[in-house]
C-alpha cells in the first residue's frame, strides 16, 4: 500500500500535468485560429501566446478572440488580457 503522502503527491502531479496539457491545447487552438482566420500571425504575437502560463487568461482570450475582425483586433484582445493579468 502506498502512503497517503505519496498518493497526494501523485494527485498533485496529475493535476499539474492536466493543467499544462490544457494550456498547451488552448495555445495551439489560439494560434491555429489566428492562422486560419488571418493568415500567418506575426512572430511576436505567437511568442506572447506561447509565454502565457495561466489557463484562465487563455480561456478569456479564446472567449473574445472569435469576435476579432482583424489581426489588429485579435492582437488587442491578446495583449489586453495579458496586461489585465498583470494588474
Amino acid at each position: 500500500m502506498q502512503s497517503p503522502i505519496y498518493q497526494e503527491w501523485v494527485r498533485e502531479e496529475r493535476a499539474e500535468a492536466e493543467t499544462k496539457g490544457r494550456m498547451e491545447a488552448q495555445k495551439e487552438t489560439i494560434l491555429k485560429y489566428l492562422s486560419r482566420r488571418f493568415g500567418d500571425q506575426p512572430a511576436d504575437l505567437e511568442e506572447k501566446v506561447q509565454k502565457i502560463g495561466d489557463l484562465q487568461i487563455l480561456d478569456r482570450i479564446l472567449d473574445e478572440l472569435f469576435t476579432a475582425g482583424t489581426i489588429e483586433e485579435a492582437r488587442a484582445v491578446i495583449l489586453g488580457k495579458i496586461a489585465g493579468s498583470l494588474q
